[in-house]
């Protein structure tokens, strides 16, 4: 969450203790009590979504070093059946040109070239594996082709499940806000007499730090009368 949505969410917390504190203000099947219960209930979703989107942001970086350390891999093996087809060109010309590693960090094409990589060298191992490489070097390039598409499948949806977590952070906040008005009204008219009360409510409904309405309506002041030019002094006339 970004900072506001950060304050935001702990004013929603204070405002739901607040009523707690106070039943009186609330009775039962009051739309005082029915706002505050309405309030508690996206308070709950929003904590939920929280939870989601720390858990999937972790996810995701955690994804993110995973898919690296596995395009590493799935690269060198590609490098080393590229670099060894060069050499069993020597006695098979042309054969090189079919094992070609695509250049970039485009992962379609890298998962593409392993999979003709692994379809092409299968019937040509006994010259490759006498050229040094690891008489499983077939089914270990399918292997990490494997763990790579693990790997970027699951960074996918941790990046899907942050995105989705913060689209309901925001909703919620946004319902939140549309109904505190009315707890604005009831609160600040039924506590009118009692200054400390007052206090508290204000305090639990102020969002910490300068808000975005507060700069907002800062931007939509207008401005104050233009200053006035200040007069220039009249030139002397010198005597004849």
């Amino acid at each position: 969450m970004d900072t506001l949505a950060v304050r935001r969410f702990y004013m929603l917390v204070r405002v739901r203790e607040f009523g707690t504190a106070h039943p009186d203000l609330f009775p039962a099947d009051s739309l005082g009590a029915r706002t505050l219960a309405e309030l508690g209930d996206i308070v709950e979703r929003l904590h939920a979504s929280v939870m989601s989107e720390s858990s999937g942001r972790s996810a995701a970086r955690q994804g993110t070093v995973s898919k690296t350390a596995a395009r590493q891999t799935l690269r060198a093996a590609l490098e080393a059946i590229a670099r060894t087809a060069r050499g069993v060109a020597v006695d098979t010309p042309g054969i090189a040109g079919g094992f070609v590693v695509p250049d970039g960090k485009n992962d379609h094409e890298l998962a593409i070239a392993a999979r003709r990589f692994a379809d092409d060298a299968a019937p040509l191992a006994a010259p490759f594996i006498a050229h040094g490489l690891h008489p499983s070097f077939v089914a270990d390039l399918q292997a990490a082709l494997a763990l790579f598409e693990r790997a970027t499948s699951g960074r996918t949806t941790a990046w899907e499940v942050h995105v989705g977590a913060r689209a309901g952070i925001t909703a919620a906040i946004d319902a939140a806000l549309a109904i505190l008005p009315r707890l604005d009204a009831i609160v600040e008219n039924l506590a009118a007499s009692d200054p400390a009360r007052l206090a508290a409510w204000r305090y639990a409904r102020h969002v910490e730090g300068r808000s975005v309405r507060t700069e907002a309506a800062a931007a939509a002041e207008p401005a104050g009368p233009a200053e006035p030019a200040a007069p220039v002094p009249a030139t002397s006339t010198p005597a004849a």
